[in-house]
C-alpha cells in the first residue's frame, strides 16, 4: 500500500502540473470508486479551478475553486498518473480528468478497488474535511511535544504508529524502518519508552520519511509515480522485507514476525526486546 512518501511524490508532481488548471471533462468509468455516497462527482467537478494539490496522511487532496476538495485515496493498488488524452487507457482506469488549458489528463487506476475518490464541501487548514475528521495529525507535521503525547498510550508501539486515527500516513514499511533506526523493538509499549528513546524515534521517523520522499518512495509491487516511474527507496531498506539477511548496522540476521496480523521486520540486536515486568 502506498504510504506517506509515495503519496507525497505523486502530490508534488500533480501540484506542479495541475495547479491553476480548469477541469473541462470528467470520465467516471466505475461509479463504485466514489465513496461517501456522492454520485454526482463528475458533474460537480467540471468547470472548477484547481487551487493546488496537497496531502494529509496517505490521502491526496485537490483544493478546488469554488471552495471544496477532491480527495483521492490510493488504497492498496491505486495509482494516479498524467497521460496524453490519446494515450492507450490501461485496464482498471476508473476515472479520467481533462483540463481546458493542459495538454494531458489525470487518470486514477486501481485494480483491486480498495481506494477511491470523494468530494469534500469544505476543507480545514490541514486539508481535512467532514469525511477525514477521524484522521490523526500528519506524521511529518507532528512535532516532538505532540509525538510524546501520542506515545503516552499503553499500546504496542508498532500498532500505535500504524493507527491512522492517531498518526496519519504511516504503514508497514516506514514503521519498520523508523523503529530500526530508532532502536525500538516493535513490541515495546509506547508508554514505557524513556524520553530519550521517544526523541530518537521521532528523529528517525522524520529522517526515514524525508529520505524516502527524496528517493521517490518505495516500489515493491504496484506503486509508480505520476509519470509511471518506480521509486528507489526500497534499495535503502534496512529491515523491511529483509528477513534472514544481515542487519546493515550489526550484521545480525533480520527477523520477521507477525504482529497484529501484519508482517514486522526488526533486528534482535539493534532493537532489544523490552523487559517483562
Amino acid at each position: 500500500m502506498p504510504e506517506l512518501p509515495e503519496v507525497q511524490t505523486v502530490v508534488t508532481r500533480l501540484d506542479g502540473a495541475v495547479r491553476g488548471a480548469t477541469i473541462a471533462a470528467v470520465a467516471l468509468v466505475r461509479p463504485d470508486i466514489v465513496k461517501r455516497g456522492d454520485r454526482g462527482l463528475a458533474e460537480r467537478l467540471v468547470g472548477r479551478r484547481v487551487a493546488g494539490v496537497g496531502r494529509h496522511g496517505k490521502r491526496i487532496i485537490w483544493r478546488l475553486e469554488p471552495p471544496g476538495g477532491l480527495v483521492m485515496h490510493l488504497g492498496m493498488t491505486g495509482n494516479v498518473s498524467l497521460a496524453r488524452p490519446d494515450a492507450a487507457i490501461e485496464r482498471h482506469t476508473h476515472l479520467r480528468i481533462a483540463f481546458s488549458d493542459r495538454p494531458f489528463e489525470v487518470r486514477f487506476r486501481d485494480p483491486r478497488r480498495f481506494g477511491g475518490v470523494w468530494l469534500e464541501d469544505a476543507l480545514g487548514t490541514e486539508g481535512r474535511g467532514r469525511f477525514s475528521a477521524a484522521l490523526g495529525p500528519d506524521a511529518l507535521a507532528l512535532g516532538l511535544k505532540a509525538f510524546r503525547a501520542v506515545l503516552r498510550r499503553p499500546r504496542q508501539i508498532k500498532a500505535l504508529l500504524m493507527d491512522q486515527s492517531v498518526i496519519a500516513g504511516l504503514g508497514n514499511i516506514y514503521c519498520d524502518e523508523a523503529l530500526h533506526r530508532g532502536g525500538v523493538h516493535p513490541r515495546a509499549r509506547a508508554c514505557d519508552l524513556p524520553p530519550e528513546s521517544v526523541a530518537r524515534l521521532h528523529r528517525a521517523l522524520r529522517a526515514v520519511l524525508r529520505s524516502a520522499i527524496e528517493a521517490g518512495g518505495s516500489s515493491l509491487r504496484d506503486y509508480r509515480n505520476a509519470d509511471g516511474d518506480p521509486g528507489l527507496f526500497q534499495i535503502r531498506h534496512r529491515v523491511y522485507g529483509r528477513d534472514g539477511l544481515p542487519c546493515p548496522r550489526c550484521r545480525t540476521h533480520v527477523v520477521r514476525v507477525v504482529l497484529a496480523s501484519r508482517s514486522t521486520h526488526y533486528c534482535p540486536r539493534c532493537q532489544p526486546a523490552p523487559r517483562t515486568p
